[in-house]
């Protein structure tokens, strides 16, 4: 009997169906693989005694990552098992030698190990400053680290969605906008706003981000909560905000700390270097000493929301510093009078997004470097949706060069670092291992694999890259036939407890207009929901350490197969949607995963300004050592497209000086 319920429950939510979410990933389920692979010897070893050719030991499998989609990102759906596997090969020190087959690759005057914004703006630099040769690696095989795009066709509607990275402020913008060949007016972006097939005046978000917390000028957002005292067992809120979440069941309590929170002004005065005191604390530490916030509800509200943002993990680990971003300690920098922080509340910009997020603005960097790389001319239509030449991207006789699939596991100098004529660096591509010698090398990715990837970095280096933790991001992106769920409430967006389901956001884009076309913004028609997935129920308010809480979180996504996936979505879309007319079975098109194991980094306190008179590690990272310099978002404790170009066009000017 148990075995026909469960059987019909598949039946309900379409896991008895192959389609084009599953296909052949349904034999297999991967459960607890994840931390077997954290906690084993040696996943994914690659020995240098081992013949030539030799593929990366597949401990984790295409029934981990699930299908990609179409398009020249179906095989690069976030840290798929190939890149996992490549990479916990390093950690568990398989390349602790050099290997004696590596393949002579060549040598260049720079090497950027990294091919997200970062190593992207590294390798422009390079392209618009340096002279010589120039390589870029990646371990993906597609450029642009976390800003990728999901694409997939339902209906005859050709959909897209970010697999990370995804929004843009405008104004102000990054000042080599223009020089990626980027709209300079704003006229030329547009975007479809109203929906049609619908008298409902529908507030439609440009972007995922600016209505995730309480921002309600762009979005009509529901939030869905539990209730065993309804009659159907839930209830939906609509813009609680807006009223003191009076019809929310929960406490009075909580309900008065939310506001209170929310509309809190710092009246004390205010330090002069106010941004180190901030980061002299955790967030929560500031909410509870200055705010008076004491309620679990309130710190689950905040949790998700800050994780999914920017850090990765939530109030009770983070700097205070990071939490000025996020409501009671920004009221410190309002109160600063500081006129180089942004009130990000103000009616001064607009947080707007392409197609597959901040893919495009990756996608231009490219075309700027290497024109020929995406098909047609130099214009937004055709970078965005021009197809990849992927012998363009390596071709011999280029200033820069881009090897993707290429996964780097030894960067060493030739001789001391202090007095070496270059650095060897060794990556493996396609089972075998290879080795090019470069003048300099950009270490463009993150402290988690850069202190495991070089190997004469001095000791006080090694310690500053160990004080970055990282947490882990799921973004999915959901194709659904129709929203008319959606409509019938009367909400672009939803929210829901992390605790009590799977996700805790989710929500429409407006879509962008280019050349007059555009994805279809109707209720009847097919989109894409995209669900950015934090980890903090499982460690928020544990009173573990940070170290421990980003293990837990990251043991968490890596446990968990595509198919548990899979279900937890159809569940939870079921759940909420089911008495307003979804049917997952019926109206799910696809289902793609991308798992981010190393997002964000997590800013503790120190971070920034550093503690006990020692300096910030982040400060110490940036100085590099001998031909080695490091440039990743991560460095500034603000991850944007924007701070990682910053950080990689820093890096390279560094190696410019002394090559």
């Amino acid at each position: 009997m148990r075995k026909r319920a469960a059987d019909h429950r598949d039946e309900q939510l379409g896991l008895s169906d192959p389609t084009i979410t599953r296909r052949d990933f349904v034999g297999g389920t991967m459960l607890g693989a994840g931390a077997v692979l954290l906690d084993m010897a040696a996943p994914g070893v690659l020995r240098a005694s081992e013949s030539a050719k030799r593929p990366v030991h597949s401990l984790l499998g295409p029934d981990w990552t699930g299908p990609g989609g179409i398009g020249d990102y179906k095989k690069s759906n976030g840290n798929t098992h190939e890149v996992v596997n490549a990479a916990h090969s390093i950690y568990q020190g398989a390349w602790n030698q050099p290997p004696p087959d590596a393949i002579d690759a060549g040598q260049f005057d720079l090497v950027v190990v990294g091919g997200g914004f970062a190593g992207l703006m590294a390798a422009y630099t390079f392209h618009r400053d340096g002279k010589g040769s120039c390589l870029l690696l990646d371990n993906h095989p597609m450029f642009g680290g976390e800003a990728k795009q999901n694409e997939l066709i339902v209906d005859g509607h050709h959909l897209y969605a970010p697999q990370g990275s995804n929004g843009f402020t405008w104004l102000p913008y990054h000042r080599a906008w223009d020089e990626f060949g980027l709209p300079k007016n704003f006229d030329e972006l547009q975007w479809q706003r109203k929906a049609s097939g619908t008298d409902k005046p529908l507030r439609i978000p440009d972007d995922s981000y600016s209505s995730m917390g309480a921002d309600m000028r762009e979005a009509d957002t529901g939030f869905f909560y539990k209730d065993p005292s309804s009659p159907n067992g839930h209830r939906w809120v609509k813009d609680p905000w807006a009223n003191g979440f009076r019809d929310a069941p929960i406490p009075e309590v909580a309900k008065r700390e939310l506001m209170t929170m929310q509309h809190f002004v710092y009246r004390d005065p205010v330090p002069d270097d106010w941004k180190r005191w901030l980061d002299s604390m955790t967030y929560k530490e500031f909410l509870q000493k200055y705010v008076g916030v004491t309620r679990s509800e309130v710190y689950d509200y905040l949790d998700p929301m800050i994780a999914a943002t920017f850090p990765g993990l939530g109030c009770d680990v983070i700097s205070a510093y990071m939490g000025s971003n996020f409501p009671g300690a920004s009221a410190v920098a309002r109160a600063s009078g500081d006129p180089e922080w942004m009130d990000w509340e103000g009616d001064d910009y607009m947080y707007v997004s392409f197609p597959g997020g901040n893919a495009g603005i990756a996608r231009h960097i490219v075309k700027t470097m290497l024109p020929e790389a995406i098909e047609g001319k130099h214009n937004l239509n055709d970078v965005v949706y021009g197809r990849i030449d992927w012998n363009a991207l390596d071709r011999k006789g280029q200033k820069v060069r881009m090897r993707l699939g290429s996964t780097a596991v030894r960067v060493e100098h030739v001789g001391s670092p202090a007095s070496s004529s270059g650095v060897h660096v060794t990556y493996l591509k396609d089972g075998q291992p290879y080795r090019v010698k470069a003048k300099a090398v950009v270490m463009a990715g993150g402290q988690w694999i850069n202190r495991h990837v070089v190997r004469d970095e001095p000791q006080s280096l090694t310690d500053a890259m160990n004080q970055f933790h990282h947490a882990p991001i799921l973004t999915l992106n959901v194709a659904v036939r129709h929203w008319r769920f959606m409509e019938k409430l009367g909400i672009s967006c939803a929210r829901w407890s992390e605790r009590e389901g799977f996700g805790w956001y989710t929500g429409l884009r407006a879509p962008m207009v280019i050349d007059g076309k555009h994805m279809p913004l109707d209720p009847a028609k097919p989109t894409m929901l995209t669900f950015y997935i934090p980890f903090t129920f499982a460690v928020s308010q544990s009173g573990l350490p940070l170290e421990q809480q980003s293990l837990v979180a990251r043991n968490t996504l890596f446990s968990m197969s595509y198919a548990e996936i899979e279900r937890k979505i159809r569940e939870q879309l079921t759940t909420m949607f089911g008495d307003y007319g979804f049917d997952a079975k019926r109206d799910i098109a696809g289902i793609i995963s991308n798992r981010w194991g190393h997002a964000y980094v997590v800013p503790q306190p120190g971070f920034y300004f550093g503690r006990d008179g020692k300096p910030a590690p982040r400060d110490v990272v940036r100085e590099g050592y001998g031909r080695v310099r490091f440039g990743h978002s991560e460095l500034s404790g603000f991850q944007l497209w924007t701070t990682a170009c910053e950080e990689g066009e820093r890096a390279t000017k560094q190696v410019l000086e002394f090559t």
